[in-house]
């Protein structure tokens, strides 16, 4: 009886601590286990995330959360981006020229100060931390974002939806409610712009995506982050993700256009992309970062910059020496990173306003030159995510082919009242026509030249190599003059006791309304021996107009190209520090 109680006593020790073994491994399992999704989900409320937006960067995104060191990718394995830039030969685009280039090396304007910000979240699998890739830029205080949450699996991939909000920089930061102890997928987005973002459509899995222009209420400079995020244990807390930097997932094109070389302000420029002109529709996709359902027809999108819209480059900024004479122009674009395509930037208004000197008396007066529906064209472009490109479109004054010369329309003058070059010289620009003074005093007397133009700045360019943009423009050769000199029909003009000398270009030439006529002019007005000298064979308005005879400098500076009333030109010698017209060639 004995040895069935001692018996009976172990069986129920036994019993006991098997019971007890079996209570502690089944909270073993809880507490390893609390991180498991709960399938279906059940939203507790317990807790909130909180998702503070700071900033914006032109890279990939990069996981924001602890966990290893090095910063993970959330789409596509990060591209190794090679630097793009092109530069064309000068262009002729009907009425003016261009020279035109594409790179990403970015005016200072948009080399913003930047600073690195760390991101930190709540609980993960690791404690150690790192910082988001790039140098972020501030995001101006009012522009709205979007956070979508999903629950995560063990490998971060989103699982189910819980909900979705909109905030403000600069206001409360946007908090969605979650569970405690639990592992979740984020994503936040923006516009960069001030206006509502629709609501997230987790059916679709996809935001939608257009090109535009740069206005802080419609722009669409989408940008975008994604992480994963364990809440803490705590009821009621509050697990913010901070430091949070959406990267540009875009590309930002600058387009300028520069009218320098026409020696006119804009008065007014309406930049647009039309179909298939290198910017795209599409659609985001959240889940792996990736562009769907790509559209390069995008008319019905409006995507241009009105002239009122552009930046203006101050005078004394970027190489500016007179007011309104640049202007940039920002578009944004999605991109899926791999298709080529022709970049086609189109002005479907320019209008520049010229510098014109009264054939009476040369007092200066203004007219404004009109040009429509012009297009510049990059044949080969592949546009990356987050990339800046930076489009200049230089304006050069166009030139009248006549044989094998490219003749300036008007002659060279000295601009003794504007700003003087970084390189401390003259500005040198060319008259919007060829006026037919009346008087001798109505010629500036920045029209004649000596021979000092033969060796100007540091390089030793001569006047016409110095004309914007450098390089461009030369004085003309002794074969050049001689191929003026002989070729036929030249013809004579005259309005009063006035003469010129015309010639009709055998090349189609354009004229008004953004020139005067489409001839080439030279109108004669004799020479100086000194600045403050009398004009020698001018005789405007007189009776004995037939005898004024025009004199142009040559490469060579004592020889001169001398046109007589009869239509000839002869390349002459003379005393090299004789005052002369100059008039360009192109190189």
């Amino acid at each position: 009886m004995n040895n069935i109680s001692l018996l009976d006593g172990r069986k129920s020790s036994l019993l006991t601590l098997s019971v007890a073994f079996l209570l502690l491994l089944t909270n073993c399992k809880k507490s390893s286990s609390e991180t498991a999704i709960e399938e279906p989900y059940v939203a507790k409320n317990e807790t909130v995330i909180v998702f503070p937006l700071d900033a914006i960067e032109d890279m990939d995104t990069v996981e924001q959360s602890k966990g290893s060191g090095d910063p993970k990718l959330s789409g596509p394995a990060r591209q190794q981006l090679r630097k793009v830039a092109a530069q064309s030969e000068i262009v002729s685009l009907g009425g003016f020229d261009a020279v035109m280039t594409i790179s990403e090396d970015l005016p200072a304007q948009y080399q913003e100060k930047k600073k690195i910000i760390s991101s930190s979240t709540a609980r993960s699998s690791s404690s150690t931390g790192n910082k988001a890739a790039g140098l972020p830029i501030d995001l101006a205080p009012g522009t709205t974002y979007r956070v979508v949450l999903y629950t995560a699996d063990a490998s971060g991939k989103q699982v189910t939806y819980v909900g979705q909000a909109e905030g403000k920089v600069g206001s409360t930061a946007v908090s969605i409610p979650a569970n405690r102890n639990t592992r979740y997928r984020w994503y936040a987005y923006t516009n960069n712009n001030t206006s509502s973002i629709p609501v997230f459509n987790q059916a679709v899995g996809t935001v939608p995506l257009d090109p535009t222009g740069n206005s802080s209420a419609t722009r669409k400079d989408f940008a975008y982050a994604t992480g994963v995020i364990t809440t803490d244990n705590v009821v009621d807390g509050q697990n913010i993700i901070s430091g949070m930097v959406l990267a540009r997932k875009t590309s930002r094109i600058i387009v300028e256009v520069n009218s320098r070389g026409m020696f006119a302000p804009i008065t007014h420029a309406n930049i647009k992309f039309k179909d298939n002109s290198g910017v795209i529709s599409g659609n985001f996709r959240l889940a792996d970062a990736t562009l769907q359902g790509v559209d390069p027809l995008v008319a019905s999108k409006n995507v241009w910059v009105h002239h009122n819209a552009a930046y203006q480059v101050p005078v004394d900024t970027d190489t500016v020496l007179d007011a309104n004479t640049k202007r940039r122009y920002t578009f944004y674009t999605p991109t899926d990173g791999t298709t080529s395509r022709k970049l086609v930037v189109s002005i479907d208004t320019l209008k520049v306003t010229s510098q014109r000197l009264a054939d009476a008396d040369g007092s200066i007066g203004y007219v404004e030159r009109q040009f429509y529906n012009r297009a510049f064209e990059f044949p080969t472009f592949v546009a990356m995510p987050g990339k800046s490109y930076f489009v200049s479109i230089k304006l050069v004054e166009s030139a009248i082919t006549i044989g094998t010369t490219k003749w300036a329309r008007g002659n060279t003058w000295r601009d003794a009242n504007g700003k003087i070059t970084p390189e401390g010289l003259w500005q040198y620009k060319m008259r919007y026509d060829n006026p037919l003074y009346r008087t001798t005093a109505g010629v500036p007397t920045t029209d004649y030249f000596t021979s000092d133009i033969y060796t100007l700045g540091t390089n030793g360019r001569n006047i016409c190599e110095l004309i914007y943009p450098e390089g461009t423009w030369d004085l003309p050769t002794q074969t050049q003059i001689n191929e003026l000199s002989n070729l036929l029909p030249k013809y004579i003009g005259i309005e009063g006791n006035n003469w010129y000398m015309f010639i009709r270009p055998s090349v189609a030439t354009e004229g008004a309304p953004g020139h005067p006529h489409e001839n080439l002019i030279f109108a004669p007005v004799g020479y100086k021996t000194s600045s403050t000298g009398t004009t020698t064979n001018f005789f405007p308005n007189s009776a004995n107009y037939q005898s004024t005879k025009g004199y142009w400098r040559t490469k060579s500076a004592s020889n001169f190209a001398v046109l007589s009333y009869n239509t000839s030109m002869v390349y002459q010698s003379m005393t090299s520090s004789n005052l002369a017209s100059v008039r360009c060639v192109r190189k």
